[in-house]
């Protein structure tokens, strides 16, 4: 087995290091006590704000350490901007992900395995397939590095399962040194990093969050739409609007087109190549605005985004953190605001309350897994079996989401396991595939989809079908995005219904599957999560409802957080007092005085009420049954 030992470095070393491969004559100062410690061989985590050089952090110790510095990340477009990034630098990077083909895949391993080292990008649930654990074993792995580490811990924001096999590592390089970085964990989540991790005596980084040039603000808005609009004609450069869903994604980026601004949506529902297109036009400035829902931006490096805006308010302050701090990583004035209209705040309490499955829930979703599975009270299974979480959700009455989570608390508690499921797609007829076209032009697409997919699988079968995508693309002369989009369009008419990969999962039950009406999942497992939720609710719903600072109460539920006013956000500086034009605009036609006071900024209301008693005392305005009007309205 090769030697794990590398010099011990001096700080010089490592500069030299920095400035031969990425430019860069010393170290920001967040930077380097992390990579002092890393490159010696010690085991570290390092909570760093977002945009504050994390890569740094691992690549220069993983180069120092020398071998295969092994680096676990959960995204794809994550790893393929660090591999061109390093590639960039003359180091020798790759990524192992489904898209590369068996052959290239295994020339890859085959030159860590044997070569001279480099970095290798892999998702944590390649560490289960054969074809990868069989050749890591064999690899000078110096060095591990696990980037958005927060996904390790089930008390985390984006917790992810797969993150806790990481220690199989610890059994097949033993004396590798372990580098765990995330941009936000509260004291309990990095207590569990280090714990699921089996990190050795680690030295311990938890840099302060605030940036001094991101202004936070919060806009109270009397209509979303038009809110979005006039931010989009303000912002300045490259900007991101959060949105909640994949249809809100799409809708935003087209009203924001239409007041003439380059714009594209963003979000997991859009097929990979065209979500890679819209991503790679923004990076080069080509869009100006991407419309995304959370599917997009983690390890995203564009440093000139000058605008953040939320159209809704974020659940959690960590995911807020790592959404806003995407913006002016250039060092340069940047904003992150939330656009807050009247339902805002109950929106995002009801989400919250929701967000949980009850007891009740869990077992109704137990009960019909085991009625699709076949298992009897008592059954154990070995070999996974396949079910689609839509059908789960007609049978329980949850949306896909609820059923997913009360899969995930089932398989914490180890009644059920969770297998990845295959990459095929399935289809189930809904009614007869076999309706004559009305198309004068001849047969559509759809048209001859439907004849092929009646001609290879007759609509008495009712059950759900393996789909041959390839096979299908070659007959229709059709490519894959073009397919897909077609099926899904025959969803949508209710001749088929589809079950993607994603929309499914794998189930075994390894210990014998209980009686659903009897069961109860610990409290632990259900209730203290529940608990946890509302905490973190509690501190985005006083970011958004306080009058002191907004930073200081952003980072309140960390242990770093700073008790100084941040003197840069809406309420440490707020905007000029509103003009008596300016309060016209906002009555209008006429407006509740409630909604009149959130529209103003909780610093300028007792100067607007002022101005509200001398407008009203000369006329200028009318009130009427808690409401206020234009002079002359005769609703006043």
């Amino acid at each position: 087995m090769p030697s794990t030992a590398a010099p011990v470095p001096s700080l010089h070393d490592l500069e030299v290091l920095l400035q031969r491969h990425w430019g860069h004559v010393r170290f920001r100062p967040l930077q380097e006590p992390v990579v002092l410690e890393a490159a010696t061989g010690r085991d570290v985590i390092a909570i760093l704000p977002t945009g504050g050089g994390k890569s740094i952090c691992y690549q220069v110790p993983g180069l120092h350490r020398g071998g295969v510095c092994l680096v676990i990340s959960p995204l794809v477009a994550l790893m393929a901007d660090q591999v061109a990034g390093l590639k960039r630098a003359g180091v020798h990077a790759a990524a192992i992900t489904a898209g590369l083909h068996p052959k290239d895949m295994e020339r890859t391993l085959s030159r860590f395995q044997h070569g001279p080292g480099g970095f290798v990008f892999v998702a944590p649930e390649r560490l289960i397939q054969p074809s990868f654990s069989s050749a890591c074993k064999t690899m000078p792995v110096r060095t591990v590095a696990v980037d958005e580490a927060h996904c390790v811990s089930q008390w985390g924001h984006a917790f992810r399962k797969d993150y806790l096999h990481l220690t199989v590592l610890r059994e097949w390089h033993p004396g590798a040194s372990w580098i765990a970085l995330t941009a936000t964990a509260t004291p309990l989540v990095a207590g569990h990093i280090e714990t699921l991790l089996q990190l050795r005596d680690p030295a311990r980084f938890r840099m302060p969050m605030r940036r001094k040039n991101l202004s936070f603000q919060v806009i109270q808005v009397s209509e979303r739409h038009e809110a979005v609009e006039d931010w989009a004609r303000r912002t300045q450069g490259s900007a991101i609007l959060y949105v909640r869903t994949r249809r809100e994604s799409e809708s935003m980026a087209a009203l924001i087109r239409r007041a003439g601004i380059p714009a594209g949506p963003y979000h997991a529902g859009m097929d990979r190549q065209t979500r890679d297109d819209h991503q790679a036009r923004w990076l080069t400035g080509d869009l100006r605005i991407l419309a995304c829902t959370t599917a997009f931006g983690m390890g995203i490096d564009k440093p000139d985004v000058r605008d953040i805006a939320h159209a809704h308010i974020p659940e959690a302050p960590e995911s807020y953190i790592q959404e806003s701090g995407r913006a002016g990583r250039d060092g340069l004035p940047a904003r992150a605001v939330i656009l807050a209209d009247g339902q805002a705040l109950s929106d995002a309490e009801s989400r919250v309350h929701s967000q949980w499955p009850s007891p009740d829930d869990v077992r109704s979703v137990l009960q019909s897994l085991a009625n699709l599975l076949g298992a009897a009270v008592g059954t154990i299974t070995e070999e996974p079996g396949e079910v689609d979480l839509g059908e789960l959700g007609r049978r329980t009455g949850l949306a896909k989401s609820g059923v997913n989570k009360c899969l995930d608390l089932l398989d914490r508690n180890g009644t059920v396991a969770l297998h990845h499921t295959g990459p095929h797609w399935r289809f189930q007829w809904l009614k007869d595939g076999r309706t004559p076209s009305r198309n004068e032009g001849g047969p559509t697409l759809q048209d001859r989809c439907l004849e092929s997919l009646s001609t290879r699988h007759p609509e008495q079968h009712t059950g759900w079908v393996r789909l041959d995508l390839d096979g299908l693309g070659n007959q229709l002369g059709a490519e894959k995005p073009k397919l897909k989009s077609t099926l899904l369009r025959l969803q949508e008419m209710e001749f088929i219904r589809l079950s993607p990969p994603e929309g499914r999962r794998a189930v075994t039950f390894p210990v014998g599957r209980p009686d659903a009406d009897t069961f109860h999942l610990p409290a632990e497992i259900l209730a203290e999560r529940v608990r946890d939720g509302h905490d973190r609710w509690n501190v985005m719903r006083k970011y958004v409802t306080g009058d002191s600072c907004r930073a200081v109460l952003l980072e309140s539920g960390f242990e770093s957080g700073d008790d100084q006013p941040c003197g840069v956000c809406d309420l440490c500086s707020p905007p000029p007092d509103p003009t008596r034009e300016d309060i016209l605009s906002l009555i209008g036609n006429g407006i509740r005085a409630i909604e009149l006071q959130r529209l103003v900024p909780a610093a300028h209301r007792p100067k607007v009420r002022d101005i509200l008693e001398d407008m009203r005392s000369r006329g200028d305005i009318r009130w009427n049954r808690d409401r206020f009007f234009p002079p002359g309205d005769p609703l006043g």
